[in-house]
């Protein structure tokens, strides 16, 4: 049976796209790491609890625990006033990351580019 809880990672990179008309945009996170056997279910959930700005979890489910790791690669997105530096955490590590820009003239650039 497997248990829900944080995950490592290795890398994490966040954006925040500007969505215009005077409403705030939102901040689109990318994890990657590797995960112990037998790891699924990845998913990145917001602090609730904490003040200040944006902690995001790195989660999932691990089990029945098996030997090597998994790599894996979750994105997130997550509504919100800009910042320039937000917060990931998971089970080996947290990290407070820069955060860069998209504005909104040049959203529909970023969405193709990520589609690719």
């Amino acid at each position: 049976m497997g248990f829900y809880g944080k995950e490592p990672f290795s890398s994490a990179k966040a954006t925040y796209v500007w969505t215009g008309l005077g409403s705030p945009g939102y901040f689109h996170v990318e994890v990657q790491g590797d995960a112990p056997n037998y790891s699924y279910g990845f998913q990145l959930k917001r602090d609730a609890e904490f003040v200040g700005g944006l902690k995001v979890d790195v989660m999932g489910w691990t089990g029945p625990i098996g030997e090597g790791t998994t790599p894996y690669s979750v994105t997130g997105t997550f509504p919100g006033e800009f910042r320039e530096k937000i917060v990931i955490s998971g089970s080996n590590k947290t990290e407070v990351i820069e955060v860069d820009q998209v504005p909104h003239t040049d959203i529909e650039d970023w969405i193709r580019k990520k589609a690719a």
